[in-house]
C-alpha cells in the first residue's frame, strides 16, 4: 500500500491535552492509550529531547513533559537543534558514541539522509499507543521502522464569506470551479485577480502547492514531465495569463498568506492551520469559512507535513527506555490533547479533540477531511534538487509563458541528473 492509498484519516492542527487512567498503590499511573512505558520508573535518568520550537509553543510541550517526568521520575531536558543542521549534529554524537540528543522531532521530509548515514535506531520493536492514526505512521525505509508519529500538518482553504457574498459564489471544490470562482472573484473586485498561490520560492512554499496540484492531476513531481506533470501546469499557465491569480503569488508563503488574507489581497487563498489561530487573535476568523479545497480532475490531494520521532544510533540503556517511553507519551492521547488545545497542532490521534475551542471546530474539520486525501512527499536525497526544478517551471512556464512540454522535459532530466549523481535509483520504485 503506497502513501497515497494509505493516508486516510484525520489530523488536526492545534495540540493535545491529557488523560491519565488510574494506576494501582503506589505505582505511576499509567496514561491512558499508551502501552505502559509512561509509567516506568525511570528514576534518576535524564534525556534530552531535540526539537525547534516557536516561543508561543514552548510552554505547552514543557507542560507535556513536566506530565511525563512526574509519571516516570526521569529528568527531560529540551535542546532546538534545526532540521538542516541535525545530521551532522548526529554524525559527531553518533561517531563518537557521546550523546547529547536521545530522542529528537524531525522535518518528515528530512528523514532519508538520516537513514542513509546510519544515524537512527531501528525502533521496529516499538509498539505504539492505542488510537494512532495508522495512515499517519511514517513509512519504512527499506522494510525498517526509523521513525515514528508526532506532529503532523496539512493545508486547509480561507474564504472570505462577505466577499463572496458579493461575488455570488460558493467555496470551490473541483479545479473548474476554483477556476470559474476565480474569474467571478475579479470581476467584483473591478478585474483586481483575488486568488492567491503560495508560490515563494525560498521557503519551499511552491514546491508544496506546485506537488498537490501535480498529484492532483494524476502526476509525479519527481518525474515533472508526465501526463499530470503537463496538465496541472498548462492549467497553471493559463490561470496566470487570464490574470486569475494575485501576482502577490510569488512572495506568498506561509506567513505573507495570513497577511493577504487579512488585508484582503486574498479573497481565497489556502494556508496552514495556524492561520485560524492568527485570524482568531485579531477577531477576524468568524469572517472566514474554513474548508479542505478543492480537487484536481484525477483526485484531492493535500501534503502532509509536520514532524516525526526518533532515536539517534547508540543510544541505549536507560537512556534509551527513556527515549522510547517519551516518544510513547508523546503520542498519547493526553499529551495530543494538551498539543491540540494549547497549540493549534495537528493531531495523530483521532481522540484527541475534546478540547478543541468552539471556534476553531471547522478548522479541526477541514484538517481531516484534508488528512484523508494526504500524500506524503517521497523521502529523496535530490528532492532540493526537485524544489529547484519546480520554481524554475513557475518562472518560465507560467511567468513568462514558456512552452510547457519542452519546459518540463528539460528540468525531468535536471532531476534525473541529479538523482543518478548521488547514486540512487531514479524514479523510485515505490
Amino acid at each position: 500500500m503506497n502513501r497515497a492509498q494509505k493516508v486516510v484519516v484525520a489530523l488536526l492542527a492545534v495540540v493535545a491535552l491529557v488523560g491519565v487512567a488510574c494506576g494501582g498503590g503506589d505505582e505511576p499511573e499509567t496514561p491512558s492509550g499508551t502501552t505502559g512505558a509512561a509509567g516506568a520508573d525511570l528514576s534518576g535518568t535524564t534525556i534530552t529531547f531535540s526539537t525547534s520550537l516557536a516561543e508561543s509553543e514552548r510552554a505547552a510541550v514543557e507542560e507535556v513533559l513536566g506530565m511525563f517526568e512526574d509519571q516516570t521520575g526521569a529528568k527531560v531536558n529540551i535542546t532546538a537543534v534545526t532540521s538542516a543542521d541535525l545530521p551532522t549534529k548526529l554524525k559527531v554524537e553518533v561517531d563518537s558514541n557521546k550523546h547529547t540528543i536521545h530522542l529528537f522531532a524531525q522535518d518528515n521530509l528530512a528523514l532519508a539522509v538520516l537513514v542513509d548515514e546510519g544515524l537512527v535506531e531501528d525502533l521496529s520493536d516499538v509498539e505504539l499507543p492505542d488510537g494512532i492514526n495508522q495512515a499517519l505512521i511514517p513509512e519504512p525505509f527499506g522494510g525498517t521502522q526509523y521513525f515514528l508519529p508526532y506532529r503532523p500538518n496539512v493545508r486547509v482553504a480561507y474564504v472570505n464569506n462577505g466577499r463572496f457574498d458579493e461575488a455570488s459564489v460558493e467555496p470551490p471544490t473541483t479545479v473548474d470551479e476554483f477556476i470559474d470562482v476565480a474569474g467571478k472573484l475579479k470581476a467584483t473586485a473591478g478585474g483586481q485577480p483575488k486568488v492567491t498561490l503560495s508560490l515563494e520560492g525560498t521557503s519551499g512554499s511552491a514546491a508544496v502547492v506546485i506537488s498537490e496540484w501535480i498529484v492532483s492531476y494524476g502526476g509525479d513531481p519527481l518525474i515533472l514531465n508526465d501526463e499530470g506533470s503537463v496538465q496541472a501546469f498548462t492549467t497553471l499557465q493559463q490561470l496566470w495569463q487570464d490574470d486569475l491569480l494575485a501576482r502577490e503569488s510569488l512572495q506568498a508563503k506561509f506567513d505573507t498568506e495570513v497577511d493577504y488574507l487579512q488585508g484582503e489581497t486574498a479573497w481565497l487563498a489556502q494556508n496552514w492551520p495556524f492561520t485560524s489561530a492568527e485570524l482568531a487573535d485579531q477577531g477576524l476568523l468568524g469572517e472566514f469559512t474554513v474548508y479542505a479545497g478543492w480537487s484536481g480532475p484525477s483526485r484531492p490531494a493535500h501534503v502532509i507535513g509536520g514532524e516525526v520521532l526518533g532515536i539517534p544510533k547508540g543510544v541505549s540503556g536507560k537512556e534509551r527506555e527513556g527515549a522510547v517511553a517519551l516518544a510513547q507519551f508523546l503520542m498519547s492521547k493526553e499529551a495530543q490533547e494538551i498539543l491540540v488545545a494549547k497549540n493549534a497542532w495537528p493531531s495523530v490521534r483521532d481522540d484527541a479533540l475534546t478540547n478543541v475551542p468552539e471556534e476553531q471546530k471547522s478548522t479541526f474539520d477541514a484538517i481531516q477531511t484534508a488528512l484523508q486525501d494526504g500524500w506524503y512527499r517521497p523521502n529523496v536525497t535530490y528532492w532540493p534538487d526537485v524544489d529547484e526544478a519546480i520554481n524554475a517551471a513557475i518562472q518560465q512556464i507560467m511567468v513568462k509563458g514558456d512552452p510547457v512540454q519542452a519546459t518540463l522535459d528539460q528540468l525531468h532530466d535536471q532531476i534525473a541528473s541529479a538523482a543518478q549523481s548521488k547514486g540512487v535509483e531514479y524514479p523510485p520504485t515505490a
